[in-house]
C-alpha cells in the first residue's frame, strides 16, 4: 500500500456526527429502511406498516451505539415480523432493556423526543426512563438480591416489586440484570407488605 494514499484520497473531508447526535433524521431514515426491507422481503402489493407516534419517539430517544446500521438492522427485523398494514408500535421494535434505559443519556435524543408532549406527558416520560436505568443499576450493583437492592436504595422492597411491575421488568432467574416481561406471560403476584399488629 502506497504510505501517501491517506492523503490522495483525503481531498475533501467531511464529518458526519453518530446517529444519536441527530435524532431529527431518523423518522425520514426509519421511513426509507422500512419502505426498503418491506419491498425486499414481502410480496409485492403488500401493504407497508406504519409506525406508530410511541415506536418514532422510542427510536428518536434510543442512544443507537452502532449508528445507522443498528438502526437499519432493527427496521429490517420489524420489516420482517410484522403484518402488512399493520401499526408498529414501540413495543414491537428490538430494542434490548439496556438500551432503553441508556436512552435517557443523550440530552439532545431527550429533548426532541419530547418536543411534541405536554409537559406533564414529558414529565412522565423522564421519570419512567429515570426509573428504568435506576432500577437496572440498583440490582446490577445488589448482584440481583432484592433485599440488599432495597437496603441501598431505602426502600422497601415492595416499592421495587411495584417498580418492576409497572416497567414490566421481572428478574432473570439465572442472572442479576432485569429482563422485560414476555407478553401474555403469567405475571406474578406483587409480595404485600404485612398489616401492622
Amino acid at each position: 500500500m502506497r504510505p501517501d494514499l491517506y492523503y490522495r484520497l483525503r481531498v475533501v473531508p467531511i464529518n458526519v456526527p453518530p446517529l444519536r447526535e441527530r435524532p431529527e433524521d431518523i423518522p425520514l431514515l426509519t421511513e426509507h429502511f422500512l419502505s426498503t426491507y418491506w419491498t425486499r422481503h414481502r410480496r409485492q402489493g403488500a401493504a407497508c406498516p406504519k409506525l406508530s407516534d410511541d415506536a418514532i419517539r422510542t427510536l428518536c430517544s434510543h442512544p443507537w451505539q452502532g449508528n445507522v446500521r443498528e438502526l437499519q438492522n432493527v427496521i429490517e427485523h420489524v420489516a420482517v415480523l410484522t403484518e402488512p398494514g399493520a401499526a408498529i408500535r414501540s413495543e414491537d421494535l428490538p430494542l434490548t432493556i439496556e438500551a432503553r434505559s441508556a436512552a435517557g443519556a443523550n440530552p439532545a435524543s431527550l429533548i426532541s423526543a419530547l418536543v411534541d408532549e405536554s409537559y406533564h406527558g414529558a414529565r412522565e416520560q423522564v421519570i419512567a426512563q429515570f426509573e428504568l436505568q435506576y432500577l437496572s443499576w440498583l440490582l446490577g450493583r445488589a448482584g440481583g438480591n432484592l433485599s440488599k437492592a432495597a437496603r441501598i436504595a431505602g426502600v422497601d422492597r415492595t416499592t421495587l416489586y411495584r417498580l418492576m411491575e409497572r416497567h414490566g421488568l421481572q428478574r432473570s432467574h439465572n442472572a442479576s440484570w432485569v429482563v422485560e416481561r414476555e407478553a401474555g406471560e403469567d405475571q406474578e403476584t406483587t409480595p404485600q407488605p404485612e398489616p401492622a399488629a
